[in-house]
């Protein structure tokens, strides 16, 4: 049983209590088994639980960057090799589309005893666990999806990562080495959490109930680090000793994966480093609530300042400094884009509108092809078979006239094939020649690239 299975026994009765629709105060109290959708086979589930870890250790590696959809399908293959890349589009976009939970919490202010129940419900809509960028389509955890796979990872709060520590050193008097950078990833885990929530508080101090939280572990958050640093030191000094040595490489013969002792070592060092990370940043916070700076850390509002602008101006030799840092360096003419007007602009026409408008998605049109589909219906098959029979280059195409379908200039779509190889055959790729190339069209535009491009099935001749 894995822990994103053990994460869904604890949950999934509790889901479903959020979605019963038994009417409070009903007499008919038995419950039947309910009854779930889907493949049961568990199919969905396991490309959503791999590709959350891999994006966490990728928010490890690239400290929360976006991951190209591309590196997770290869990771994905890994484990179901063949894996067609809509089946990962489905998955990223289940997962980064939210959905609405609904909780209730103690009124502050008890009551009357309607108002009382009217002011303690609550919903949240911060549950999708992927980020997914609109344009390139990148993804990467949002904040609930990192608690989701640190709550499946089963990882304790700092203050009881001391336990943690103490494993290092228990599994070294038995010998279980490969458990170790399990362990100390999960201290690793715990430390990290706590460094990016004392950042969060240092950029938004309005967090007064999590900011007097940290001022009151503070000293236990201290002794917690030093306990667990020193473990983890006595650690690092029992893998210089011979004996452990010794017992280190009877035990890596037996292992057919190949160890090392460095990595043991490293994984050790990680923790150190993170903890003096750690420690650091809790010093620097309670240095900036000693002299008063946290009061000037918090969230700037920027319409304020502009009012304040316009009623006082500032000085000229401050104006001057702006200017000169924020301004550009050639002054032109500036219009406003209409993009982001226009949502705006439909906005308040609908607040307006006294028409109710009816969605009949039966009686909707079919939309017109775009040409690139047109021209991937109608030249694809024979591009390909162009394509098997040997590897065609950039100039090649043009000279043959591919860029050319009913008498339109399909230049950007026949580019569009070099660039997503994935529109034509999933094992196309990309040769790129050194040589570079000059070419004029029929209708006098010339094309010119210092490297040739080239479509073929490379891998596949390779085998």
């Amino acid at each position: 049983m894995t822990a994103w299975s053990k994460l869904l026994i604890a949950t999934t009765r509790l889901i479903d209590l959020h979605d019963s629709a038994h009417e409070p105060g009903s007499p008919f109290v038995q419950v039947s088994q309910e009854q779930r959708r889907g493949l049961r086979d568990g199919y969905w589930l396991d490309l959503g639980c791999l590709l959350l870890d891999y994006l966490l250790d990728e928010d490890f590696a690239t400290n929360s960057a976006f991951v190209s959809q591309s590196r997770c399908l290869n990771h994905l293959r890994e484990s179901y090799p063949g894996l067609p890349h809509d089946d990962l589009s489905f998955v990223i976009n289940l997962l980064a589309t939210p959905s609405e939970i609904h909780f209730r919490q103690p009124s502050p202010t008890p009551g009357d005893d309607a108002a009382s129940e009217e002011r303690s419900r609550r919903s949240t809509k911060r549950t999708a666990l992927i980020e997914k960028q609109g344009q390139t389509g990148q993804v990467r955890l949002t904040p609930s999806g990192r608690q989701a796979v640190t709550l499946a990872s089963q990882v304790e709060d700092l203050l009881y990562s001391e336990y943690d520590a103490a494993k290092v050193l228990a599994a070294l008097a038995r010998g279980d080495f490969s458990r170790i950078p399990d362990i100390t990833n999960q201290i690793l885990l715990a430390i990290r959490a706590l460094t990016q929530e004392l950042r969060r508080v240092r950029e938004n101090p309005t967090r007064e109930g999590k900011l007097s939280a940290l001022l009151d572990n503070e000293r236990h958050y201290h002794n917690a680090l030093t306990n667990i640093q020193q473990t983890l030191l006595d650690a690092r000094a029992q893998l210089a000793t011979p004996r452990l040595m010794e017992r280190f490489e009877s035990w890596r013969e037996a292992q057919s994966d190949d160890w090392d002792l460095r990595v043991l070592a490293s994984a050790i060092g990680r923790v150190l480093t993170a903890i003096e990370n750690l420690s650091r940043r809790l010093s620097e916070l309670l240095a900036d609530i000693a002299e008063g700076r946290i009061q000037a850390m918090g969230v700037i509002d920027f319409q304020d300042m502009a009012r304040q602008l316009l009623e006082a101006p500032p000085a000229g030799a401050l104006r001057d400094a702006v200017v000169a840092r924020m301004m550009p360096l050639h002054v032109q003419a500036t219009f406003p884009r209409l993009a982001p007007l226009i949502p705006l602009l439909e906005s308040r026409r609908a607040e307006v509108s006294p028409v109710a408008l009816v969605f009949d998605e039966a009686r909707d049109a079919a939309p017109e092809d775009p040409l690139l589909a047109r021209f991937l219906e109608a030249r694809g098959p024979a591009l390909r078979q162009r394509i098997q029979q040997a590897p065609l280059s950039l100039p090649e195409a043009l000279t043959e006239g591919w860029h050319r379908f009913d008498d339109d200039d399909c230049l950007a779509q026949l580019l569009n094939t070099f660039v997503d190889t994935e529109l034509l055959a999933p094992g196309l790729t990309v040769g790129i020649d050194a040589t570079p190339f000059e070419l004029e069209l029929d209708d006098g535009r010339r094309i010119e690239g210092a490297v040739t491009p080239s479509l073929g099935f490379f891998q596949e001749q390779h085998v």
